[in-house]
C-alpha cells in the first residue's frame, strides 16, 4: 500500500514532540484512508499518482504531506487510548466525553484548514499541474461551516 505520507511524518507534524505517540502506533491503513476521503477528491487519481511518482515535491511537501498528517491525526485520535496501551474502560463519565469531543473538534477544524489552503493553492497554481482539474476539486462547489454544507 503505498501512500504520500509515512507514519514518522504525521507524527513529526500534528503531535507534539514530547508526546508518547510513536510512528509504530500510526498504521498504514490510517494514512490510507485519509488520502482517500480527504485528499484524492481534491487532487484527483491522476496528480495523487503523480505525487506518488515524486513528481511536485514541493506541492507534496508543502501543501499535501501536512493536511494528510492532520487528517490521519483525526481518524486516529479516537483510537489513541487502546494503541498507547493506556487501556479502554467504558465508564466515561460526561465530562470526558466532551473533552474528547471537543478535541476531535479542534482537530477537524485545522485539518479542513490545510484542505482549504492545499486547494486554495492548487487552483491559483493550475497551469502548473495538468493533472490538476480545478472542476473536479469538490472545495471548489461544496464547503461545510458549522455543520451545514454550502454548495455553489
Amino acid at each position: 500500500m503505498s501512500t504520500l505520507v509515512t507514519p514518522q511524518q504525521v507524527i513529526d507534524l500534528a503531535f507534539v514532540p514530547e508526546g508518547v505517540m510513536t510512528a509504530t502506533k500510526i498504521t498504514a491503513m490510517d494514512i490510507t484512508i485519509a488520502e482517500s476521503r480527504y485528499l484524492i477528491p481534491i487532487l484527483g487519481q491522476e496528480l495523487y499518482d503523480t505525487l506518488l511518482a515524486n513528481r511536485y515535491t514541493e506541492l507534496r511537501d508543502n501543501y499535501v504531506t501536512p493536511m494528510v498528517a492532520a487528517w490521519t491525526r483525526y481518524i486516529a485520535e479516537p483510537l489513541m487510548a487502546e494503541r498507547l496501551g493506556a487501556g479502554y474502560d467504558n465508564d466515561y463519565n460526561q465530562a470526558d466525553n466532551d473533552a474528547r469531543y471537543a478535541i476531535l473538534v479542534r482537530l477537524r477544524r485545522n485539518a479542513s484548514a490545510l484542505s482549504r489552503r492545499l486547494s486554495d493553492y492548487l487552483n491559483s497554481h493550475s497551469a502548473e499541474f495538468a493533472e490538476y482539474d480545478p472542476a473536479n476539486n469538490p472545495l471548489n462547489h461544496c464547503t461545510i461551516d458549522g455543520g451545514i454544507v454550502q454548495i455553489f
